[in-house]
């Protein structure tokens, strides 16, 4: 196989995971047009249409759905050869694509890449971040190598990082501030912001098995509006302590009575067949979450 074909196999990607010529041109640095030549010339290699255009923007037509798990798989394996010839030949190259939630990559991932990007400057990283249901499918589909995510995790090879705690935040003035533990029951018909796309089954459970209903307020994505909302009056949250700031003003943060945890590791599809740079960046985070647990 080419290594032109195996470039338009990678432009098809870039439009269907991008969801536009338009992006997935800004990312390979083509013009719109050429990653539209990319594909009809790939269209017409393969005897089929690949992608519908329309107006609403782009769609995998059948016979793209079809082909589009082995065009990931000839595309992995192409960049994993690539990676294996340059560390024979003493080269760190390659990419990786990395799947992270919200909380974890405001927090932690920037220290992980930081150190990762200093020892290995010619690996390309790209973030993919989502809700936990996300991370799962897109390492199912092979969209990315490795997502950091809760456990346990179906299906993937695993590694245990760490144990993430979550806890109580409310307003200073509110009347559970001055406790120093909080008994899940007090949290009955309190106004709640529930958090969305992250914890929030976690919690949802919880509450559930403690037969404790909150009068839910609002369902919110993003930890720092959720926190903002504490600090304004407008209900209180359960909250993973890893989000959390010294420097948070108007806030309590009250551990609960009973520990509600979640266990955060990464998961693969295969750590055996993991590429080079996949397994230099496993390596680099677990060194990271040993260094931490030392301090």
């Amino acid at each position: 196989m080419s290594v032109l074909a195996i470039f338009q196999y990678e432009v098809f990607l870039a439009v269907v995971d991008n969801g536009s010529f338009t992006k997935a041109g800004e990312k390979l640095g083509l013009s719109q047009s050429g990653v539209s030549h990319n594909i009809s010339t790939l269209e017409m290699e393969l005897g089929m249409v690949l992608l519908h255009r329309n107006r609403n923007g782009i769609s995998l037509t059948d016979a793209g759905v079809r082909v589009i798990s082995h065009i990931r798989q000839i595309v992995r394996h192409a960049n994993l050869l690539e990676q294996e010839a340059a560390l024979i030949k003493g080269i760190e190259i390659g990419s990786i694509k990395i799947g992270s939630f919200p909380s974890f990559s405001a927090k932690i991932f920037p220290r992980i890449i930081s150190t990762y990007v200093k020892m290995y400057p010619h690996i390309q990283i790209e973030l993919y971040e989502g809700g936990y249901d996300d991370i799962k499918n897109w390492l199912t589909s092979g969209t990315i190598d490795i997502g950091f995510l809760p456990l346990p995790a179906n299906g993937f090879e695993t590694i245990h990082l760490f144990t993430d705690r979550l806890a109580l935040l409310v307003h200073r003035d509110h009347r559970l501030s001055t406790q120093k533990q909080v008994h899940i029951e007090s949290l009955h018909n309190e106004p709640f912001i529930m958090p969305k796309g992250g914890c929030d089954t976690l919690i949802k459970d919880f509450l559930k098995k403690s037969n404790v209903q909150p009068t839910v307020l609002f369902e919110v994505i993003d930890n720092n509006t959720i926190i903002s909302m504490v600090q304004e009056k407008l209900g209180i949250t359960i909250i993973s302590e890893m989000i959390l700031s010294e420097k948070m003003s108007n806030t309590k943060v009250i551990p609960l009575e009973h520990d509600l945890v979640r266990e955060i590791g990464m998961g693969l599809k295969s750590i055996k067949q993991a590429s080079p740079a996949v397994k230099r960046f496993i390596e680099i985070t677990r060194g990271y979450f040993k260094e931490t647990a030392r301090i």
